[in-house]
């Protein structure tokens, strides 16, 4: 038998899902915001979120795995360890949940009539163009980023590391004792 707590919990949860859902749909109603995310998340566009989504990922479990294994994963390793993580995000990751997460964003952020201008500006040439040239601009822009931030990334250590030791003096201790070992 269900103890009385556990039966609120199930009740009460039961009823956030329903008050939940019901206003996700309230949300979902605009078909501009759907056609909008839909257009948003061609294959082109969608490819480089997910890869983006990856580096972020892998350098994750990168350094997880360094330090496990004790040794840098080589290129071809890293550069595997993404493929891996991108293939099996795409596997388990729904485009169609992507979309409904921006369908909600548009609803949330612009008005119904905007929603409807901007469905329209999309729908002509040059609104086609745009959408193309934004997977130009993550895939390209994220290129560009990284050759930015590899020049800077000797400047940018050297600054990182003096501030964390002007602020965390007590932890610089911590690794320094920790080194000595």
């Amino acid at each position: 038998m269900m103890r009385p707590l556990s039966a609120s919990l199930v009740i009460l949860s039961l009823a956030g899902g329903l008050l939940t859902a019901s206003l996700t749909a309230a949300q979902n109603d605009s078909l501009e915001a759907r056609e909008i995310a839909s257009l948003l998340f061609t294959s082109d566009s969608f490819d480089p979120v997910f890869s983006q989504a990856a580096k972020v990922g892998t350098s994750i479990m990168k350094v997880g795995l360094e330090g496990r294994l004790g040794r840098q994963l080589s290129e071809d390793e890293a550069r595997r360890l993404e493929e891996i993580f991108t293939r099996a995000a795409k596997e388990v990751i729904p485009r169609s949940d992507f979309e409904a997460h921006y369908v909600d964003l548009l609803v949330q952020h612009f008005a119904p009539q905007e929603l409807k201008d901007l469905a329209a500006f999309y729908r002509t040439p040059l609104g086609a163009k745009v959408l193309r040239f934004s997977s130009v601009m993550i895939a390209e822009g994220n290129a560009g980023v990284q050759r930015i931030l590899k020049a800077h990334e000797r400047d940018f250590h050297e600054r990182f590391r003096a501030e964390f030791m002007r602020e965390f003096p007590a932890l610089r201790q911590e690794l320094e004792r920790q080194q000595r070992r």
